[in-house]
């Protein structure tokens, strides 16, 4: 949880995440619809969750035609492969979700 002084509508951001936020500049593959490797730009909030604003690398031809090819795309971590919270087996840790979405 990251406490927050700057925004009134929010006393804390979760990072819905095992790992650390991944620094600006880092590379993550985001899974969600085959957007595939990107280079974190910056961090956004939605409804009180963190999430990162990344520049996809070689985006599909699908998402080339909706956003344009320059186009950064906003994703939560469990959109990208190495954040997804997954048990040592590789199964989902739903318990995880469950538990950050319930407190």
């Amino acid at each position: 949880m990251i406490k927050t002084k700057e925004y009134v509508e929010f006393e804390s951001l979760k990072w819905v995440c095992k790992e650390p936020i991944p620094s600006v500049g880092s590379e993550v593959n985001v899974k969600i619809n085959g957007i595939g490797k990107s280079t974190v730009l910056r961090y956004f909030h939605e409804h009180g969750f963190l999430g990162l604003l990344v520049q996809p690398q070689d985006p599909p031809a699908w998402y080339n035609k909706q956003n344009g090819a320059d186009e950064p795309c906003h994703v939560f971590p469990s959109e990208c492969e190495e954040l997804q919270a997954r048990k040592q087996n590789g199964e989902v840790d739903k318990e995880f979700y469950q538990a950050i979405h319930s407190s």
